[in-house]
This record gives C-alpha cells, structure tokens and sequence, in this order.
C-alpha cells in the first residue's frame, strides 16, 4: 500500500530513518558523553578572590565565636557539633520553636556558604554600598554569618531584622543568640553592627504556642537587652508591614535584595506557594499570593527586588557542590563552589556534527 495523504493539494511524505544508521548515531552518543566528560576542566571562578575572603573571614568568625563561648562558660557539646564552631545550639531550650535537621544545621556552618553568598550577590550584580536587606530568625546563625560575611568583603550595606525564636540546635540558647554573636564580632572588629531591629519569632512572630511557658517573658528580654527597635504588632500581617516600612527607610528606598534565611513566618509567609520555592536566587515568580499573611519574601517580589531564598540547606549544598555534614570542615577554597566546570567545545561540536551525519545518512524519504 502506498503511504501518501493529501492536506489539500499538497502530498504527505512520510519520512523514516534507517535503523541500522539510528543506532550507530545512539552509539555516538553514548560515545561523546563519556569523552566529553573526559575533556571537563575545572577553572577557578572569576569572584574566587572574593570567595575566599569571604570565607576565610566566616572561619575566622567562627573560632572567635567558639573560643568566645567557651569563655562565657556555655559547654559546645562535640556529639552534635564535631567541628566545635559554637553555632550549635541546644535541642530544647526556652526559645525551640520548631523541629529541626541536625545534619542541616552542621552543614551550614562551612565557611563556603560565605563563598555561596559571593557568588549570588555577583550573579545580581550588587555594587559596593548597595542596601541589602536580610530577613533571619535564630535556625541558622552560621547562614547569617556567612550573608553577612560576604556582604562585609564586597562592601555591601547588610541591614538584618532577626527573630530570637529558633528550630532546634539553632540559636536557640538564651545566653548565646546571634544578638550577642553579633556584638562579640563587632567587639572584635570582624564584622560591623548590621542589626536594625529584633522580634521575637515563633508563631505570629509573637513566641505564641512556645514549649515552654515563661518562653515569651525571656524572649522579650533578650529583645529589649539588645537595644535594637523591637518589632512586636497584634498580627503577622502588621509585624511584615513594620519591617517592610523598615527596610525602606534604612535604604532609602529599595533594597538591592531581599535574603531570607529559615523559616520565619513574617519572611515566608503563610501561603502555601512559599513551600514550592527553589532555594538559591529568584528573580521572577511563576506566582505571587494574595492575602495578607503572604511573607516578605513575596512583598519584595511584587516591588520588583530580588530574593536570595536559603533554606533547603541539603540541596543548596548539593546543586552547589559543597559537601554535606563534613568532619573536619574543610579548607576555604577547595570545594565545587569555587569553580566553574568547562568542556572541550571542539570535542561537543565533532561529536554533534557526527550525530546529525547519522542522522542525515539513515534518512529515507517514502512517498
């Protein structure tokens, strides 16, 4: 039977492609995707120079804070925190407000999140003096310290609103939040005061629904201690509207970005589409909620401001090639978030002129 339609006057040509020519173009494939990953080149990224300061300073952060909490008399237990950074905190303690991953909470204290830090700040292109607006509660101090960190060696303005309330082995011991990790390093002169205003976190950033009953009554007097605006409203909705009115006013108009660190419902909001963003930087949103509960992360959005989203700690380690949960924690500069991968160009093209030849060859034309 003779294989030809007609779409009105014009014939239709089924076209086949020998097997035998299909197959070797598959072989060729398999064939190039091994010899090409062969030629891979790794090359030092064009901010390592950044990188690495930011993180040598995260390093150096971290003894001082370890070697400062020890002299405050606060035990660093080596069962939860092997690499003894001090950035561990207790499981339960008056200011848990939620559960939380301990192998997560280990990863974020490498160093190279600074140098992850870096490398999304260049990606958006920040200048030298640039407002960066960051929204963190007590689950990931280390993740704090490396934004901060970064923005130090790129000379970028860190202007941080930070909820004590904390996951567990988070921030979460009442003498060693990072209100004072903050103060130590700036007592030192590692790092400059970025701290604007404090809440308390928890549900409804009010500590409503805390384990422990005089949670709230310890947690209003670390804020208050702290000598910072203290941001206490009725609803969540008021407490993401005072920090937004903070934001912009201590930039002077819009931040440059929006870092969001943890969970903290006034950053993340209530809306489940929250639950479905990729961490790492977010320039455009597939959605923005409506409500009034939607988070900071989706008011920056809607103005236009971009948004670094750190909170999936194991995939943003693994899609940016530093290593999870690592005893001893290693040097600044040898991960995978230093580098740029590359391959032959010349061996792609050969191998896709060869793909395409096969292809070409095998074709028959029935009519």
């Amino acid at each position: 039977m003779k294989h030809i339609h007609a779409v009105g006057r014009v014939p239709f040509n089924r076209v086949h492609i020998s097997l035998k020519w299909l197959l070797l173009g598959a072989v060729v494939g398999v064939a190039a995707f091994f010899i090409v990953s062969l030629s891979m080149e790794r090359i030092e990224s064009p901010h390592f120079s950044a990188q690495l300061s930011a993180a040598r300073l995260m390093a150096s952060s971290i003894a001082e804070l370890s070697a400062f909490r020890e002299s405050l008399g606060i035990e660093i237990d080596p069962s939860v925190d092997p690499n003894l950074t001090g950035l561990i905190g207790p499981e339960f303690t008056e200011l848990t407000t939620t559960l939380g991953n301990l192998q997560a909470k280990r990863t974020s204290t490498n160093p190279d999140f600074a140098a992850l830090l870096v490398k999304y700040f260049k990606e958006l292109n920040l200048k030298r003096g640039d407002p960066v607006a960051i929204g963190a509660s007590g689950s990931f101090p280390s993740l704090l310290l490396a934004t901060l960190c970064a923005c130090e060696v790129l000379e970028l303005e860190p202007l941080v609103i930070y909820s004590i309330g904390a996951s567990e082995h988070g921030a979460t011991h009442p003498e060693f939040t990072f209100v004072t990790m903050l103060e130590r390093l700036v007592e030192v002169g590692l790092l400059k005061d970025s701290l604007i205003a404090v809440s308390l976190g928890g549900n409804y950033d009010t500590a409503s629904g805390m384990f422990f009953p005089k949670a709230r009554e310890l947690m209003t007097e670390i804020a208050l201690s702290s000598g910072k605006t203290f941001i206490y409203e009725e609803s969540l909705q008021a407490s993401i509207e005072k920090r937004l009115e903070l934001y912009l006013e201590e930039s002077a108009g819009l931040p440059s970005v929006f870092v969001n660190i943890g969970g903290a419902s006034t950053n993340f909001g209530n809306s489940h589409l929250a639950l479905s963003l990729d961490n790492g930087v977010l320039t455009s949103f597939s959605s923005i909620p409506k409500g009034d509960e939607r988070g900071l992360i989706f008011e920056f959005a809607e103005l236009g401001v971009p948004v670094i989203h750190l909170l999936n700690i194991r995939d943003l380690a693994m899609e940016n090639g530093i290593p999870i949960d690592p005893v001893p924690l290693p040097e600044p500069g040898t991960s995978g978030v230093y580098f740029v991968d590359s391959y032959s160009l010349p061996l792609t093209l050969t191998f896709l002129f060869l793909m395409i030849l096969c292809v070409v060859a095998g074709k028959v034309i029935k009519k």
